[in-house]
């Protein structure tokens, strides 16, 4: 008992307040940059929620909506019976992405992530056209057939979403990784972990959607291979139009 009172009088001295943060945030700042300092370790246990509530002077609600964002992004383990557990493979974690954080923690709107994703994508594609070389647009081909034949196949096996949405995916990461720039690569791989739930949506509608679904992908290509910069956006509008309109028809 006196060993975990001495734990807690030392994690007193670890986190510290900041009154210009929302509780939530305060708490899972507070974490991370005690596992940054190497204040708290790997594998360490952390006080109790009640605990942590007093230490942190937050709502024990704080201290649960921060646990389940740590625990979501595989920070911490909550053992039930036991308690709370630093992560022993957390390091590297995305959780430690400060455009992570702020995406969890704002909430962003429909709207304001259609937004991002189109600034992004016109921009990757214009930087793909400038580096445009044979081998580029040999892997972009390779993708796209590889996404069209899997989108003809869905419906005779509805199993496949899962290999659908990852070439779907893949076609846009080559997009960014052709794009060389290492931090817009960055940024632009995290929006589309981010869409991920919402491009799987879309990939579940009805067949005429999927296929006219198809279409962008085909156009942004063709516009590549052309070097045409109006074109390739033209289509970067078209295909985040028509996963507009499945999501919102979707949710009506």
């Amino acid at each position: 008992m006196m060993e975990n009172t001495d734990k807690i009088t030392n994690l007193a001295n670890i986190f510290e307040p900041r009154d210009t943060e929302s509780s939530v945030t305060y708490v899972i700042n507070n974490i991370k940059d005690s596992l940054l300092t190497k204040k708290l370790l790997p594998g360490e246990k952390l006080p109790s929620e009640m605990d942590l509530s007093r230490l942190l002077s937050v709502s024990r609600g704080s201290i649960r909506e921060a646990m389940k964002i740590l625990a979501a992004f595989g920070i911490i383990q909550i053992k039930r019976g036991d308690g709370t557990y630093i992560s022993k493979d957390f390091s590297g974690k995305i959780l430690f992405d400060p455009l992570l954080f702020s995406f969890i923690l704002s909430e962003p709107a429909f709207e304001e992530l259609q937004d991002l994703r189109l600034m992004l994508e016109e921009y990757i594609v214009g930087l793909v056209i400038k580096n445009q070389t044979s081998a580029v647009i040999d892997d972009l081909s390779a993708c796209n057939i590889r996404f069209r034949e899997l989108k003809k196949n869905y419906y005779k096996n509805k199993n496949t979403c899962d290999e659908v949405l990852y070439c779907d995916l893949e076609f846009h990461h080559l997009l960014a990784k052709f794009a060389k720039n290492r931090l817009i690569e960055r940024i632009y791989n995290f929006v589309l972990d981010y869409f991920k739930p919402y491009i799987r949506q879309s990939i579940e509608e009805p067949v005429k959607q999927i296929i006219d679904s198809m279409n962008p992908h085909e156009q942004m290509l063709d516009a590549i291979k052309k070097k045409d910069v109006t074109a390739a956006k033209q289509a970067v509008h078209r295909s985040i139009e028509v996963w507009r309109n499945l999501i919102v028809k979707d949710q009506i």
